[in-house]
């Protein structure tokens, strides 16, 4: 028995790396012209491309080592079934569960393996993927002033020069709008001046003359002030071709481990805890007041039915506001709660996706037999999809409060799971495929 189960363990081997390699390939293929696009005109070292490269493979593999093993799987009990391997197990009287089990203790163990990569090493490599992304990004090319031409790829600028002399950096009709804080745009014309490169070209020095600076607050219009001058210097940074690499505390809920997001959901219950008993305090300090036996309006008999009926209305829209204030409150840590709990979730679910596809692609290999790697990449591609699929549209409704993070994040795991379960019960009995089906008939 031992001899057969390793046989068949050995059987996918091969399969499981030809899939793998080919996976992760057609997923570089596919994220290569997002590179492009990012690192186009900046003229970047390769070693830097290939850096940025190799910190994106993180989260490939993370994909592509399950839909390896269900390739695997559906190849081998393919070719073990085609070649008869299979009637000839039956035939001795050993039964195919004893087959699958060495197949899920694999699968345990990648399993293991993959969800201790999701939660040590690939939020790490996500994190310095973001940050070198973002020192790439904030390169610019080299710049060429033109005349009456907008320049618009220095972050929080927007440049218009009506007239610029190459020869002297001379420059007429210059309009400057800072734009880093939306809310507060500056704008600065000025009739001419002249243009300059400082601190090694990384930043760019306006010396203007006979101008204005506008300074505005969106929020407030009254704040509105105008400054006029005879002479301003502006400077301009973040002009620089060079790369200049740059990191932060930040992280997003990708570049956080287990440890971190159950921190974070942890303090959002504890964050909305008294907010819930604040309102509780509230509805019972104004139930006590309503049914005390004393209670009193504490006003004069001579006021009217109308304006005690105002009275209790306004007072009625303050409880309002401040149910709505508290409950918006509450709402917003459910959603932080909600947010890092899929992602704990999704941790988990898709190494342990393995699992499921072993239980699927088995009895998927045995039915369609003569069908080799055509017939076993198609059905893996059609049911990662649906994997998928299940995936980002459940993540989707659990971002809205509609279901439960846990069935978001496992229930394409087990529906898939209890459907190879049922394929595995119709090739153990060698019952037809929709034998269920006909009997409800």
């Amino acid at each position: 028995m031992r001899i057969l189960q390793w046989y068949v363990l050995r059987e996918h081997v091969a399969p499981f790396f030809f899939a793998f390699f080919t996976i992760t390939f057609l997923l570089i293929i596919d994220y290569v012209p997002k590179i492009i696009d990012r690192v186009i005109d900046k003229d970047l070292d390769l070693l830097v491309v290939l850096e940025l490269l190799a910190l994106n493979l993180a989260w490939m593999l993370a994909l592509s080592i399950p839909m390896s093993v269900l390739v695997a799987t559906l190849m081998a009990f393919g070719r073990l079934s085609s070649d008869f391997e299979i009637t000839a197990i039956k035939a001795s009287g050993v039964n195919l569960i004893h087959i699958l089990l060495p197949l899920l203790l694999a699968g345990s163990v990648i399993t293991y393996l993959m969800v201790q990569f999701n939660d040590k090493i690939l939020p790490d490599l996500n994190k310095q993927a973001r940050e070198l992304t973002g020192s790439i990004s904030a390169m610019r090319p080299t710049l060429v002033f033109r005349s009456g031409a907008f320049i618009s790829d220095i972050p929080g600028y927007l440049i218009l020069v009506d007239k610029i002399d190459h020869t002297t950096s001379h420059v007429e009709g210059v309009r400057i709008a800072e734009t880093e804080d939306p809310s507060k745009p500056r704008i600065i014309v000025a009739d001419s001046g002249y243009l300059q490169s400082t601190n090694g070209g990384k930043n760019m020095q306006f010396t203007l003359y006979d101008g204005e600076v506008h300074e505005m607050d969106l929020k407030e219009p009254e704040n509105y002030r105008k400054l006029d001058f005879r002479h301003q210097v502006i400077n301009v940074s973040g002009v620089g071709s060079e790369l200049t690499r740059t990191s932060s505390e930040y992280q997003t809920d990708r570049e956080m481990g287990i440890g971190q997001m159950q921190a974070r959901v942890n303090q959002a219950i504890r964050n909305a805890e008294p907010v819930r008993e604040r309102i509780a305090g509230y509805f019972q300090n104004k139930f006590n007041y309503l049914f005390s036996d004393s209670f009193a309006f504490n006003l004069s008999d001579s006021i009217s039915d109308s304006a005690a009926l105002q009275l209790v209305r306004n007072d009625a829209r303050v409880m309002i506001r401040h149910l709505e204030r508290n409950l918006q409150q509450i709402d917003t840590q459910k959603k932080i709660t909600d947010k890092f709990t899929i992602e704990i979730y999704k941790k988990y679910s898709i190494p342990a996706a393995s699992l499921a596809f072993i239980l699927i692609g088995a009895p998927l290999g045995i039915l369609t037999r003569r069908g080799g790697i055509g017939i076993a990449i198609t059905v893996s591609i059609l049911l990662f999809i649906v994997y998928w699929a299940f995936l980002i549209g459940g993540e989707d409704v659990a971002d809205r409060g509609l279901i439960h993070p846990f069935w978001a994040m496992w229930g394409a795991n087990i529906l898939l799971a209890l459907i190879g379960v049922y394929l595995i019960y119709i090739v153990l009995t060698e019952k037809p495929l929709f034998a269920w089906f006909r009997r409800i008939n």
